[in-house]
């Protein structure tokens, strides 16, 4: 038999990969999954005055829920206001946010 001159190319794969040639690469690649800390410190900065309500509402649930236990009753009412005041903040701080971004300007880094 006469060659046909044409040398047959080695392949480069390893055995056993072309058969999942068509699958997306894995997800470490494309990107990392960021953790929890790191989560939250850049929602943080995303929107800074969420967590400013969260914890003015928070000191003032706790504070009042003491001043109620010790029997000050007009300053637990005043903080039961404030508590108030401070989840409306917290829910217009997150309306805001969202609708900052669905605005579409990112903020530049």
């Amino acid at each position: 038999m006469a060659s046909s001159g044409i040398k047959k190319e080695e392949s480069t794969t390893k055995p056993g990969e072309e058969e999942f040639g068509y699958l997306p690469p894995p997800r470490e690649l494309l990107y990392r999954e960021e953790g929890v800390k790191e989560k939250l410190l850049r929602k943080t900065k995303e929107n800074p005055f969420v967590p400013i309500g969260v914890l003015v509402t928070t000191f003032a649930l706790s504070y009042g829920l003491w001043q109620m236990k010790t029997g000050n009753k007009r300053m637990s009412q005043n903080m039961m206001r404030l508590r108030i005041v401070g989840q409306g903040f917290t829910v217009m701080a997150v309306l805001a946010g969202v609708a900052y971004g669905a605005s579409g300007t990112k903020p530049s880094n």
